[in-house]
């Protein structure tokens, strides 16, 4: 699928192979969006700030040092609540009460468990910006908070 506008998919993880990895694969994989990547979750959310009405799609890691893939998420959804969020993990987070909240109240919106194969990961990615652009069809509300980091 081609998307008219490009939006921006980021990859956020303190792992910087990870981080390589995602953005040639999907970069390659998918076309119509922007595939920009980040080692820290700060930088991550400041370019979503500045950026937030470009953005479809941010996955993140759950493990990082300045702050977990939960707290990312949770500022980004109170930002722009329309942007998809993609939670990845090498471990289990089914037991985690925040992970539960976060997946109940739609702060998570998929999560996928490492290792993951590069088809699953394109293949997660394309579903979660069709839905993305499925959404903005239906509805643009507008973009109401302003980014303090």
């Amino acid at each position: 699928m081609v998307y008219l506008a490009n939006r921006i998919v980021s990859i956020v993880d303190d792992e910087i192979d990870i981080t390589d990895l995602f953005q040639d694969a999907i970069g390659s994989n998918i076309d119509g969006i922007s595939v920009v990547s980040f080692s820290d979750p700060t930088l991550a959310l400041e370019h979503f700030c500045q950026n937030k009405q470009n953005y479809a799609l941010i996955i993140s890691d759950m493990r990082m040092s300045i702050m977990t893939g939960l707290e990312l998420l949770k500022k980004v959804k109170e930002l722009n609540p329309n942007v998809r969020t993609m939670l990845v993990s090498a471990f289990d987070m089914q037991d985690n009460p925040n992970f539960q909240k976060y997946l109940k109240d739609g702060v998570i919106d998929s999560f996928l468990e490492k290792p993951i194969t590069i088809n699953r990961l394109c293949q997660e990615v394309r579903d979660e910006v069709e839905i993305y652009f499925l959404g903005l069809k239906r509805v643009r509300p507008q973009i109401q908070k302003n980014c303090r980091t």
